[in-house]
């Protein structure tokens, strides 16, 4: 059985030294992020309202915009993501 993305996350931020994660704002971006070698990857706010918007994470974006963009970022690759979800107002476990 292949270890889950958040066993995985937990595994790497456990081992000693420096974590290196780009930032991805869609499934294509993280299918960069995940081809190039890293082990895991984040997005924001920030992000997805610019990819998806053009504008800044300034509420503008809705939530279910984002919860879309955060589905299609995770099933378009198998590392770990995270999600910065500083306004969030869901339980985790929905994405």
């Amino acid at each position: 059985m292949a270890e889950s993305p958040a066993k995985a996350l937990r595994r790497i931020l456990d081992s000693p030294g420096v974590h290196l994660g780009p930032a991805c704002f869609d499934a294509l971006s993280a299918k960069v992020v995940e081809r190039a070698g890293f082990d895991y990857c984040f997005t924001s706010g920030f992000s997805i309202s610019a990819a998806r918007l053009g504008l800044p994470d300034v509420g503008l974006i809705s939530f279910g915009e984002m919860m879309d963009q955060g589905r299609q970022i995770i099933q378009a690759v198998s590392i770990p993501i995270i999600a910065d979800g500083d306004n969030c107002k869901w339980e985790c476990n929905e994405c």
